[in-house]
Order: C-alpha cells, then sequence, then structure tokens
C-alpha cells in the first residue's frame, strides 16, 4: 500500500514528510520534556489516538483517491487537522519555553483552517458523485445492490443480471414487451493476461467493460458474466436493433488502445444477440446465449 501512495502522490507525500518534519523538530527546538510524572497518560491516548485515526484517512485518502483538485482540497484538510491533534499529543510531552507560549494558544488553528477546506472539498465531492450517479443510472438500472457489484470493471455480476432478466420476463410474459440479450467475449484475452499479467489484463477488462457502457442506452444494462464474457440487456429491443446496437459496440471495442498497440493480435471480440421467445426462462434464455456464441466462434 505505501508503495502505491508514495507512486501516485509522490508530491503530497513528500509535503506530508516534510511537514511533520518540520513541526517536530520546531517543537523540540522551541520547548523542554516534562516531567515523566507530569504527563497525563489519558490525555496522551485520547489526543494520541485521534492523531493516529486522521493520518489513517490521510493515507487512505491518498491511496483511494487519484490525482484532482478533491484530492489535493482533502489531503490538505486532513493534514492539517491531523496536525493539531499531533500538536495537542507533543503538548503533553513538552512545555514550551517562557517565550514561546503562545504556540500552545495556536494548536487549534490548523484544525479549524482543515475543516474549512474539508468544507469545500465537500462541495466538489457532490459535484463528482453527482456526474458519477449520472453515469451509473445504466449500471445500476435504478437502484443499488452492491452485493452484486464487481470490483474489477466497476459494473455489476451475472447474480444481478439474472435478477434483472426475471424481470424483464415478467413484463414479457404479461405484457409482451420483447427483450434482448447480448454476449460480449474478448478474443484472445488468455494471450493478453499471460503477455501483460494480471494487473493490465483486469485495466483492460475495466476499460472495455466502460466503453461497452457509454455505448449503450440508456435503459440498458452491462454486466460482467464471467472471466472475459459481459453481457447486456436490452428492454424493449427488437432483435434487429440489437444487432445495431452489437455492431457499433464492437466497432468501438476494436478501437481500444491497448488492443491497437499490443505486440498480439486483439483486434476483434465474439458478439452474439439473441431475443427473447415463448416459453424462455432465465436459465434456458443464458443457455442459447452461450450455445450461439459458441456457434459464431467456431464459425469465425
Amino acid at each position: 500500500m505505501k508503495s502505491n501512495i508514495i507512486k501516485l502522490h509522490r508530491t503530497l507525500f513528500a509535503l506530508f514528510i516534510t511537514s511533520f518534519t518540520v513541526i517536530i523538530l520546531t517543537v523540540a527546538l522551541l520547548s523542554n520534556l516534562k516531567p515523566f510524572d507530569d504527563i497525563k497518560w489519558l490525555d496522551v491516548i485520547g489526543e494520541g489516538g485521534i492523531a493516529l485515526i486522521t493520518l489513517c484517512w490521510l493515507l487512505v485518502t491518498l491511496h483511494t483517491r487519484p490525482k484532482g483538485k478533491l484530492t489535493l482540497l482533502l489531503f490538505i484538510g486532513i493534514m492539517m487537522v491531523h496536525f493539531s491533534m499531533l500538536l495537542d499529543v507533543l503538548d503533553e510531552f513538552y512545555r514550551y519555553k517562557s517565550d514561546f507560549q503562545w504556540m500552545s494558544r495556536i494548536e487549534a488553528i490548523p484544525a479549524v483552517l482543515g475543516l474549512i477546506i474539508m468544507s469545500f472539498a465537500l462541495v466538489y465531492w457532490h459535484r463528482e458523485q453527482h456526474i458519477i450517479n449520472n453515469r451509473l443510472i445504466k449500471s445500476e438500472r435504478f437502484y443499488r445492490e452492491h452485493s452484486f457489484y464487481d470490483f474489477v470493471t466497476g459494473l455489476y455480476s451475472a447474480s444481478y443480471m439474472k435478477k434483472q432478466i426475471q424481470s424483464e420476463l415478467y413484463h414479457f410474459n404479461n405484457d409482451n414487451t420483447p427483450f434482448c440479450l447480448s454476449l460480449i467475449d474478448i478474443k484472445a484475452f488468455d494471450v493478453y493476461l499471460r503477455e501483460h499479467g494480471v494487473e493490465a489484463a483486469n485495466s483492460l477488462l475495466s476499460d472495455i467493460g466502460s466503453l461497452i457502457q457509454v455505448n449503450i442506452r440508456k435503459s440498458d444494462l452491462v454486466c460482467r458474466y464471467a472471466g472475459d464474457l459481459f453481457i447486456v440487456l436490452m428492454p424493449n429491443t427488437q432483435l434487429c436493433q440489437s444487432h445495431l446496437i452489437n455492431q457499433h459496440i464492437a466497432n468501438m471495442i476494436r478501437q481500444h488502445v491497448l488492443y491497437l498497440n499490443s505486440s498480439s493480435t486483439y483486434s476483434d471480440i465474439n458478439h452474439t444477440t439473441i431475443q427473447v421467445e415463448q416459453g424462455d426462462n432465465v436459465d434456458n434464455l443464458l443457455q442459447r446465449l452461450n450455445r450461439c456464441l459458441e456457434v459464431q466462434k467456431k464459425a469465425a
């Protein structure tokens, strides 16, 4: 975790280490150690615990956030709160010299400024979340169920798709509303995995999942089906329409930069689509979809 933080946010990490060192040295130079009997250990535990928690917040922010204005504001805000807590802890071990007693009166100022900065960060966070929520409408289909979430691609899993297919089957059987299912398979993905490793392969899966997501309609749903397979549900759609959507998705994936720059040939995908029929249930729909994909792969 630490190496990833340093690599991604080297400047911020360096700023934190430098500021931390300056604070420790400044306090040590401007004060004297208290006698051991004067140390209030309950205060040390309480203030030290808060300092440790804010330090954890800081590291988690750097580890989980990409570079950007929001990350910078969160980092500075949390860091300033942490430094206030650090000064409080040091105050339990050091007594400032008579000329520097004012230092103990300004310990809370960094925390106040930090909380103000974090308040501005929340405004940016709200805007960012609004954008993300609009994008997730396609993948969540109107409600969230994070137990069905696939953390590699950021999409939902096959289990979630089965629940949605069941819902569409209900509308089909009661209102005769048609729908289609598409299955998309990445060609030579196993070769790419061997050549570039798991991290690059997961990144490719995530990129292609995003490509599919932005090239389907608002009413459609894409999930990771299994391995390098993606499944797309197209409600209220005829087979001819689903073929056009599928072909458009395939063209977008073929232009993916990782495919084009690879030393091997990853310039194509296998894909197929089917339309629901009377008597279908979730299991035989998926079986028929898989059989169609196998036929398409053999014919390719």
